[in-house]
């Protein structure tokens, strides 16, 4: 089907620039999480109702409604659903809490970034889950109202940050990941699923298989969170690649893939028998957007069956239930070890 067609019961003339058959746009739409969407379409028709006359048949660009055939798939949207192809803006550095649009499943999610893993990859929360997105996956969100953007568009281009040398650095670690991931997959299978380990040599401080935890860096340079990995493979100057257990790639096909500095790696805690009862002031762990957090106990709840606890990093206080803690230890000098109360 050709994008072009023709306005019906209407003069294009009163339609904006955008709104004219053929143009290139973005559709909102809510899925079954009462999540909003954007997915980029192409304007096919006014269609002037009774009731209605700003309704628009709009054909999607990336979202089949025969993928056999070809065939994509055809919507009918109010006005207020509809607007412009936002301009591409040069890449910017995200913080925690940034209000953001991320590219998961050929559209662009609204939400809020839960979690920096490092100047390169930030954590999203879709439904239930939380994915990790690579920046240029990742856009700051605005609002387009009365035919201006929300914040204004020239408030991203005067306070951008980034040149184009660290966008290219950016799509070179991305497809690195991506070639990290297909290496290791045979390499998992023969190591991962028979239990065995491989020898380590002098120079390596962890082996290929090896269940791990990593660090999680923030922009500052201090530890949020321990997350479990598992070590792909060695390499030079003691660097490893590692794949998450927790974190999955924005596209979701797969666990992400991480070159990391084993000053930020350390094998997983002894297990060490959990408390019936944990007691106030007790140094635990706290079970949180997929990685181990230190915190304090501050209040043993009735039942002594879930806890508030207090976050070292940031001062915050959650409630956990029991199952989600686990006391904590230092490792120090290769050594695991209790910290004082």
């Amino acid at each position: 089907m050709s994008h072009k067609g023709k306005a019906i019961d209407a003069p294009a003339t009163e339609d904006l620039d955008y709104l004219q058959p053929g143009s290139v746009v973005e559709v909102s739409h809510e899925n079954n999480d009462c999540l909003r969407v954007w997915y980029t379409a192409t304007i096919i028709e006014r269609r002037a109702t009774s009731t209605n006359d700003e309704r628009y048949v709009v054909q999607f660009i990336d979202i089949y409604q025969d993928r056999n055939s070809g065939t994509k798939l055809l919507l009918e949207y109010n006005s207020v659903d509809i607007r412009p192809l936002p301009p591409p803006l040069p890449p910017r550095k995200f913080k925690a809490g940034d209000m953001v649009e991320a590219y998961y499943q050929n559209g662009w999610y609204e939400g809020e970034i839960t979690l920096m893993l490092d100047n390169y990859n930030c954590m999203f929360q879709i439904s239930s889950r939380f994915l990790l997105f690579g920046v240029n996956q990742v856009r700051h969100h605005r609002t387009w109202f009365n035919g201006d953007w929300i914040p204004p568009l020239n408030l991203y281009v005067t306070k951008s940050i980034w040149d184009e040398d660290l966008t290219d650095r950016m799509m070179e670690i991305d497809s690195n990941q991506l070639e990290w991931e297909t290496d290791s997959g045979s390499a998992e299978t023969s190591t991962a699923g028979t239990g065995n380990i491989l020898e380590k040599t002098k120079e390596e401080e962890f082996s290929e298989g090896e269940r791990v935890e990593v660090a999680n860096i923030d922009e500052d340079g201090f530890n949020q969170a321990w997350l479990a990995a598992t070590i792909v493979k060695p390499v030079e100057n003691n660097r490893y690649i590692i794949r998450y257990e927790t974190l999955r790639t924005g596209n979701d096909t797969g666990f992400l893939v991480k070159e990391m500095d084993s000053l930020h790696i350390r094998p997983p805690p002894p297990d060490i028998p959990v408390p019936h009862q944990f007691k106030m002031f007790d140094n635990v762990d706290a079970l949180y957007k997929g990685g181990w957090w230190k915190g304090i106990i501050t209040r043993v709840l009735p039942r002594g069956s879930r806890y508030k606890v207090h976050f070292d990093n940031n001062g915050k206080v959650m409630e956990f239930k029991h199952s989600d803690l686990r006391l904590h230890l230092d490792w120090i000098d290769r050594k695991w070890t209790k910290p004082s109360p």
